[in-house]
């Protein structure tokens, strides 16, 4: 198998993903339906926050198997879309016919707090926002995203 290549994000070079074990950074961004939605509002239940971009190949795949996952298993997941305007990523989110909130990032601002340097970038968090789990430039296996969804909830 062939692994893609990660797509680059313009933030500093000696960016990283957060820590694991840190606190997630809070943030508040518009979703495409127009609602404000905020990390915190999801604290007491683990969740998946996932950096994507229309342009990123292995993002759009990783989009729609992690939102698949989040109904199957009733976890929210917390699209970021990093493109330029909000109705490229809403048309993106229509055509994969995701269900999960797909927040707007066109600023980068919350990009740049994550330090974002290869999409997509998704963070699995636990009730308390603490991230436990990182998986950068690359999609993560739904498979071995389940037990420690399971774990998380055991906690």
């Amino acid at each position: 198998m062939v692994a893609a290549a990660a797509a680059l994000v313009a933030v500093p070079v000696s960016a990283a993903p957060p820590a694991l074990n840190s606190s997630a950074p809070d943030f508040v961004l518009k979703a495409t339906d127009g609602r404000n939605l905020r990390l915190s509002e999801y604290r007491g239940e683990p969740v998946i926050v996932h950096f994507w971009a229309s342009w990123c190949g292995p993002c759009r795949e990783s989009a729609a198997s992690l939102d698949a996952l989040g109904s199957q298993s009733a976890t929210p997941v917390l699209g970021i879309s990093l493109d330029d305007t909000a109705e490229r990523a809403s048309a993106v989110a229509q055509s994969l016919r995701l269900r999960s909130p797909t927040l707007v990032d066109t600023g980068q601002a919350v990009a740049r707090t994550y330090d974002v340097a290869k999409l997509p970038l998704t963070l699995l968090l636990d009730a308390d926002g603490t991230i436990r789990a990182a998986w950068s430039g690359v999609a993560p296996n739904p498979a071995e995203l389940t037990p420690q969804l399971n774990r998380l909830r055991q906690d």
